[in-house]
């Protein structure tokens, strides 16, 4: 294997393919910087040159690994050099294997110097003189460092029928005093059980469908459970003029001490029903209530106006986590929304969360870099399966099909959405019916999503211009899910459709030289 690899890595620079791909390399490292225009600040500055230059780098070696991939076994068949290849003492899965380790060497020639100039860049920009020492300072500690999250443990709206009809018929008998079977319930349920428990129907539609149950009672019932997940979410994310919200994150107790040395950040975003005018709002946090750390003193608010429908993190002063007693790690979250009008939203999935520091930019941009070239080598091997069994043409084609369509979920996710593919019914918003196509439309869509999610749903750009942790359990999965689940999987067809090429059929096109 290795004596093909090392003649891929030639033949690419024989080509003088490695020279164009430093060319382009040093324009995107070099260029970018001069032409990106950020907010005017140094961290809004550094956190664009790192998006775009990453950003374009994995851009271009995608399409370089792409281009060898599919061009140098289908090129080699095409002029029968294959073909002197195919009758020496190596097996073909070798040669596919040997062809693949080539392009990844190729690529790690790119990329180490590549990751290299862009660290030492950017540590440059960050420590020129014409910044002063706050912007130095807030770059340090939010863009080059290494910040893990904490969030809420995530919050149950499951919905178990037979416990949610226990449980209305419980409150249904209004009782003051309950057994110890009776509190063991109560306590069990989740939000959305008890929003059903103020529905009288409830109990009756679940005794109907414990028998011989009509589509219409099924749908009813699944109707008022999907109304009671919705209006449970509902009232965690939607903060009403005059009410408040409380968070709680729970920091390992082992790591406050060392936490403590640094400022940690809030991180968070809202939405104020007005996407299309996201002017500044006012809200009001406090920080500690009912531990021995506060922020603002006790009974106060911190004041701030910020825009909705964007992410926005506010530094906590250093030491504010508590680090002794039963609330050692223990920061949480008050918000009271003192708007007179206007509901304020924090949906669940975008925080808050509490950032803090665990370690340096150079570590967090070498474990970004690894999850890129893991890309790198998934795309090389869908290149390369594709010229096992096909023209250079037809392969770019089928490769390129390849990848847009695994980038591209928003049609999935429509589909798991609307419950189908037969669509729904516009005026009342929802599927009239659903048929045996719908079940199978929607298994493939998930499935296709929670596959496509392993292989793209890693943010590597976005962490490291926002300094947040990759953390090494990513990395792994990452390496487990794209090299050798994905990777592994299209390796295998290649080598089977490649041991399958007939080899020996003319090839008028050949080349005669």
């Amino acid at each position: 294997m290795w004596p093909i690899a090392k003649q891929t890595l030639k033949a690419a620079i024989r080509y003088r393919f490695v020279v164009a791909m430093v060319v382009a390399l040093l324009v995107i490292v070099f260029g970018i910087p001069l032409l990106v225009k950020s907010d005017g600040t140094a961290k809004g500055t550094v956190q664009l040159v790192l998006t775009y230059t990453l950003g374009s780098t994995t851009a271009l070696l995608g399409i370089a690994s792409l281009w060898m991939g599919c061009g140098t076994l289908a090129r080699e068949i095409e002029d029968n050099v294959m073909q002197m290849v195919a009758v020496k003492p190596i097996a073909r899965w070798q040669v596919w294997l040997g062809k693949w380790l080539g392009i990844m060497l190729l690529n790690a020639a790119l990329m180490v110097p590549t990751g290299l100039a862009i660290f030492f860049l950017i540590n440059a920009r960050a420590n020129s003189q014409e910044l002063n020492e706050f912007e130095k300072a807030k770059l340090q500690n939010e863009v080059l460092v290494s910040r893990s999250s904490v969030r809420e443990p995530e919050r149950d709206f499951s919905i178990s029928r037979q416990r949610a009809y226990l449980y209305a018929l419980l409150v249904a008998e209004g009782k003051t005093e309950y057994t110890e079977a009776e509190q063991a319930l109560r306590m069990s349920v989740t939000g959305p059980e008890h929003i059903l428990s103020f529905r009288p129907d409830y109990p009756r539609l679940v005794e109907q469908a414990q028998g011989k149950p009509s589509d219409e009672v099924l749908s009813k019932l699944e109707e008022l459970e999907n109304d009671a997940v919705r209006i449970s979410k509902a009232s965690h994310e939607i903060i009403l003029p005059g009410q408040s919200q409380i968070w709680e994150f729970q920091i390992q107790t082992n790591i406050v001490e060392e936490i403590n040395k640094k400022p940690i950040y809030l991180r968070f975003k809202f939405n104020a029903d007005d996407e299309y005018d996201p002017k500044s709002h006012t809200l009001w946090f406090a920080v500690g209530e009912g531990t021995n750390k506060r922020w603002p003193p006790e009974g106060a608010f911190k004041e701030m106006n910020r825009g909705s429908s964007a992410f926005h993190e506010e530094q906590l002063p250093i030491g504010i986590v508590p680090d002794k007693g039963p609330q050692n790690g223990l920061v949480r979250v008050h918000f009271m929304n003192r708007n007179s009008e206007r509901p304020i939203i924090f949906l669940m999935e975008d925080g808050p969360m509490i950032l803090y520091h665990d370690g340096g930019f150079g570590m967090n941009l070498f474990r970004g870099l690894l999850i890129i070239y893991f890309w790198l080598g998934l795309i090389s091997a869908i290149g390369l399966m594709a010229s096992s069994f096909l023209s250079f043409p037809v392969a770019t084609f089928m490769s390129l099909g390849i990848l847009l369509i695994s980038a591209s979920t928003g049609t999935l996710e429509q589909i798991i959405e609307e419950g189908g593919i037969t669509g729904i019914n516009h005026e009342t918003g929802k599927k009239d019916e659903s048929s045996m196509l719908d079940g199978a439309a929607i298994f493939f869509a998930k499935g296709a999503v929670k596959i496509t999610t392993s292989i793209w749903g890693y943010s590597p750009v976005d962490s490291l211009s926002d300094g947040r942790t990759i953390k090494w359990s990513t990395l792994l999965s990452a390496f487990v899910w794209i090299v050798l689940i994905m990777s592994g999987l299209v390796m295998a067809v290649g080598v089977y459709m490649f041991h399958r090429k007939e080899l020996a059929l003319p090839n008028p096109t050949a080349s005669m030289n």
